[in-house]
């Protein structure tokens, strides 16, 4: 499943509003509790506790950072190796879904972008270990090394 950028911008977005908003409504809940027993001169049935309303929102706050962590995870649609560029990334990505290895003319199309990009881009890949490349007739084959590759359990 890919989401595009702006629905997962949305998501957090609303999530993160609806956390702070939850949150308010609580606090403001809570002040009322708390003039209401000043006023009445201590705890009457039925009042709330003044500890509920802050665990609710803790516990709120916790699940919209869950939801952010889940919805960036499935955004990113693969594994990430620290320190590559969007475009490296996406390079990675290709070869894990395409079972570690793909040939340079298969990523620029796959990838929509230039032969000369995709030769780059491997080429930046080679130089920090995370692929080896071999001659293929009139391009590369591209091998993801194994210190790249997703362990599957």
């Amino acid at each position: 499943m890919v989401l595009g950028r702006g629905f997962v911008a949305f998501i957090l977005a609303f999530s993160t509003a609806l956390a702070g908003l939850v949150a308010t409504s609580l606090y403001f809940i809570w002040q009322h509790e708390g003039e209401m027993r000043r006023m009445m001169g201590g705890m009457m049935p039925g009042m709330m506790m003044p500890w509920i309303p802050l665990i609710l929102a803790l516990l709120l706050a916790v699940a919209s950072m869950m939801i952010m962590v889940y919805v960036f995870a499935l955004d990113r649609g693969g594994v990430r190796v620290a320190g590559l560029t969007p475009s490296e990334q996406e390079v990675v990505n290709y070869l894990i879904r395409q079972g570690g290895q793909a040939t340079q003319k298969e990523i620029a199309q796959a990838l929509n972008i230039s032969r000369l990009k995709a030769h780059r881009l491997v080429a930046s890949l080679k130089r920090r270990g995370v692929v080896i490349t071999t001659p293929h007739g009139r391009t590369n084959k591209v091998t993801l090394t194994k210190d790249s590759m997703p362990e599957h359990k």
